[in-house]
């Protein structure tokens, strides 16, 4: 049976936080990433991802693509509104998911891995408006679709806690920012304090993985 994950990814820039994203999301056949910084596009590229900036040519594209496989980049255009954005890619998902599922059964329905970079720009830590919440569904119900959920962020403090709290994978890498080395320590539970620390002091491309209450150190080099 397969298990569904939701993961975040915290680090600061350059810490390692995407490269480890771009691997995680390497594994799996119908791929889809939400990322509205153009900079991504050299690596998109790379990683054999089709850019889509229309939510309704994804839906077309998904659809024609769904039995053979995709990789698609759905890059917002530069003036969207990326929490609407974010969360009408979430709807189109989470749709085509139940619809597939009615047709052919739940058992038959294959997995999409849903990857969010900067999140703290598309599902901040603050209320939304109304019509705006279907990422919070994706994060409660995308794996009970056949969805993985993988997000990542510089400022984990600055990302909504329907996120953070709805985790069973957390990947750490240096962060120095005291609002978010607070968040840290709260992960960390009755050792809080000396998680943050180490996570401050971590070097370049080194991670802390949270799972299940245990801890166990990485290097992405490894």
């Amino acid at each position: 049976m397969i298990s569904y994950q939701r993961i975040g990814i915290f680090g600061r820039s350059q810490s390692g936080k995407s490269t480890l994203l771009d691997q995680i999301m390497r594994k799996h056949k119908r791929a889809v990433l939400f990322d509205a910084i153009d900079e991504r596009a050299t690596v998109a590229a790379r990683e054999g991802y089709t850019e889509v900036t229309d939510i309704n040519e994804l839906q077309e594209r998904i659809d024609r693509d769904y039995a053979s496989g995709f990789r698609f980049w759905f890059h917002p255009a530069y003036d969207a509104d990326l929490v609407q954005s974010l969360s009408d890619l979430s709807t189109l998902l989470l749709d085509i998911q139940t619809q597939y599922a009615d047709l052919h059964g739940t058992a038959n329905r294959p997995s999409i891995a849903l990857a969010v970079d900067e999140m703290a720009d598309c599902f901040p830590n603050h209320i939304l408006r109304k019509g705006q919440d279907a990422f919070s569904n994706m994060c409660r119900m995308g794996r009970h679709k056949g969805i993985h959920l993988i997000g990542a962020s510089q400022r984990p403090a600055e990302v909504s806690t329907k996120f953070r709290g709805q985790l069973e994978k957390r990947f750490i890498f240096s962060l120095t920012e005291p609002r978010d080395l607070e968040v840290v320590e709260k992960m960390g539970g009755v050792n809080g304090k000396e998680f943050s620390e180490t996570v401050r002091l971590l070097r370049r491309l080194e991670y802390i993985r949270l799972e299940n209450g245990e801890l166990t150190f990485g290097d992405i080099r490894a």
